[in-house]
């Protein structure tokens, strides 16, 4: 009987024991996941900082992300419009060539968003009237450029880009 009671009371240590170490497991775990950069919205600038709160108001337009297509014929265009829509803050991810060449710039809205679909079409000096909201959600960008024959009259052209 004694030795049952032994048996009994070293099983009960060791399943504490056990328990203490699973749960010191998982609260390192828990730390190491919170605490690393992939959680992070920026993990180079701590939020509330003088540096973040710089950063966020001289790129108020980083957080747009577009694509754009050439559809005008000519060489090196998109690459201008690109470098500019950099200057000015914006997050470029794509270039290419369009289908068919088109008369006018359009601005097409890929996200449901129009007001981020507006404010390229305003950076870039394309009329509302041009902004078209076709949504293809599997691209993950919030605007497509499509440059027009009109690219000259645009802001690209008209206004000199920095290097």
């Amino acid at each position: 009987m004694k030795t049952d009671l032994k048996k009994n009371i070293v099983n009960y240590g060791l399943n504490i024991s056990i328990v203490a170490v699973g749960l010191a497991c998982l609260y390192f775990a828990y730390s190491l996941i919170m605490g690393s950069a992939a959680f992070k919205s920026r993990g180079d600038i701590k939020e509330g900082s003088d540096t973040a709160k710089k950063q966020i108001t001289n790129q108020p337009n980083l957080s747009i992300q577009i694509d754009i297509l050439n559809a005008t014929g000519e060489n090196r265009i998109a690459a201008r419009f690109r470098d500019y829509l950099k200057q000015k803050g914006f997050d470029v991810v794509d270039m290419g060539n369009y289908k068919t060449e088109v008369e006018r710039t359009l601005v097409l809205d890929k996200c449901g968003d129009v007001t981020k679909a507006k404010r390229v079409a305003d950076a870039l000096g394309v009329s509302e009237r041009n902004v078209v909201t076709l949504l293809d959600k599997s691209r993950f960008i919030d605007a497509s450029i499509v440059i027009g024959k009109d690219y000259n009259e645009l802001k690209p052209f008209i206004e000199k880009v920095k290097k």
